[in-house]
């Protein structure tokens, strides 16, 4: 962020001055008091659990003297004898975030604005999208997991004074989410990466048609020169049509078709070692090595060398930028010890972006005696879709030849049952080994699937059950927060 006068703050919230001068400067922004210090302005949210006002003392005691507030009487009563604190009052602190994070935007005047959303796959492509923009443009992209109406300003806020390319993330909850935070950033060009059955209890009369629809709210503000890039081999987004829906400017499709404007082919996943493939684009095909496992990245890959396109940066130079591409920490993150690879996707899952991790831990080759094995848990928010979308997971890891499935949770009982059920449609018979945890074993293959009720006994034995030559993928929604499994894997 670049430094900001109290003043100019004042004067983009319409707030009065509570205490202090209009000439006090800081140069970041936090809602979190553990994060507050000198030189930082903290505001004062009003949440549905706790009230930012309450720890204004702890935020004070911190150093920090700047602080936008709702509430004067605690505000005065933590002020009291304390000097030197500068107080902007607003009528809503969570308003006045996401109006300063607005006018912060505006003040920086990017000449390229890009908003990325999607089911799965949205945070890896903000991340390629920051590494192709990057090799011509000074950018900025949000940070962490701040996608949402409290997260999105503050990532605007986070942003380099000199930022020329911003990329902005947008996490989707419910209907008028995208649109919502749409209207604080005004992208101009927007990416949709998928449109899967995440949040869908949420939608429960329109189904994933209500996640299209909302999806599409990134469009609302733009105008004839936008344009809207989209993953054409989605069943939800193949055949869409902007005009027929009323949205303005102009659409790119990017797939493994030959009817796309950029063409993915070619793809070699090798695991954990990464990926490749070839792109093609009015007549040129360039190929693309990419540091990054899963082949579902190509994909994403190729939706941000098409952004990259419209700001005149070529394929060749795209491709540059993402031979350096890392992704957020927890999204196939790959990790070993003792001859062990954990492949780290904790951050979050659905059932499609749980199928494409398998899918790259079965090409991420064991040595002899080595096994690959899932250890997964509930994916939440999945509404009428639990169930069923559960259990394709489990089929999908027998299908696949997973040697050991581990199945975490309440939901997770579908997993299992799921893979019991694939094994039968294969004609074999698995028979059941222990209650508790519940254990499946199919003899003719030698693949097992095992269900706990919670992650603390997978804890507790992992240690002893893993070996060298093991290959495990660790995948969940976040609030199982599997990586207490990674950690006691690498770190015992």
């Amino acid at each position: 962020m670049r430094e900001m006068t109290v003043k100019e703050l004042r004067d983009a919230l319409k707030g009065s001055l509570l205490s202090g001068s209009d000439n006090e400067i800081f140069y970041d922004v936090v809602r979190d008091s553990r994060e507050a210090e000198a030189g930082k302005a903290f505001f004062a949210i009003k949440g549905v659990k706790n009230d930012g006002h309450d720890y204004l003392p702890q935020v004070l005691d911190s150093g920090c003297s700047v602080l936008v507030v709702s509430d004067p009487e605690k505000t005065k009563a933590a002020l009291s004898g304390r000097d030197g604190v500068t107080a902007v009052l607003t009528e809503d602190t969570t308003k006045a975030l996401q109006t300063l994070g607005t006018y912060y935007l505006e003040s920086l005047s990017p000449e390229a604005r890009i908003g990325v959303t999607g089911s799965v796959g949205k945070t890896s492509t903000r991340d390629f999208l920051y590494y192709v923009f990057s090799r011509k443009y000074r950018t900025a992209r949000s940070i962490k997991n701040y996608n949402n109406e409290y997260g999105l300003p503050l990532s605007l806020l986070s942003f380099p004074g000199d930022t020329e390319a911003a990329i902005i993330e947008m996490g989707m909850e419910k209907k008028g989410s995208i649109g919502f935070l749409a209207d604080l950033s005004h992208p101009q060009v927007g990416v949709i990466t998928n449109v899967g059955i995440s949040h869908i209890e949420n939608f429960p009369e329109e189904g994933r048609e209500g996640i299209l629809n909302t999806k599409l709210e990134i469009t609302q503000n733009f105008n004839d020169d936008s344009v809207l890039i989209v993953n054409w081999d989605d069943e939800m987004l193949h055949g869409l049509d902007l005009k027929e829906r009323g949205i303005k400017g102009r659409l790119v499709k990017v797939g493994s078709t030959e009817d796309c404007d950029f063409t993915v082919k070619n793809i070699d996943d090798r695991g954990t070692s990464g990926m490749s493939f070839d792109i093609e684009h009015e007549g040129k095909t360039a190929h693309c090595d990419l540091p990054v496992p899963g082949a579902h990245n190509a994909l994403n890959s190729g939706l941000a060398i098409a952004a990259g396109s419209l700001y005149g940066i070529s394929m060749e130079e795209a491709i540059r930028g993402l031979s350096e591409a890392g992704l957020t920490e927890k999204r196939l993150a790959i990790k070993e010890k003792d001859g062990i690879i954990v492949i780290d996707d904790t951050y979050n899952a659905a059932p499609d972006s749980l199928k494409s991790a398998i899918r790259t831990l079965m090409n991420t080759p064991c040595p002899e005696g080595g096994r690959h094995i899932v250890i997964t848990g509930d994916m939440y928010e999945l509404g009428s879709e639990a169930a069923s979308g559960h259990s394709s997971c489990g089929g999908f890891a027998y299908d696949m030849g997973v040697d050991v499935l581990l199945a975490i949770g309440e939901l997770s009982k579908n997993t299992q049952q799921g893979w019991i059920e694939a094994a039968e449609k294969a004609g074999h018979k698995p028979e059941k080994m222990a209650e508790v945890p519940l254990v499946y074993i199919d003899k003719e293959t030698g693949q097992a699937a095992e269900h706990f009720d919670t992650k603390e006994p997978v804890i507790e034995g992992i240690t002893d059950h893993v070996h060298s030559g093991d290959r495990i993928l660790v995948k969940a929604s976040r609030g199982m927060a599997l990586e207490t499994i990674v950690n006691r894997i690498i770190n015992s």
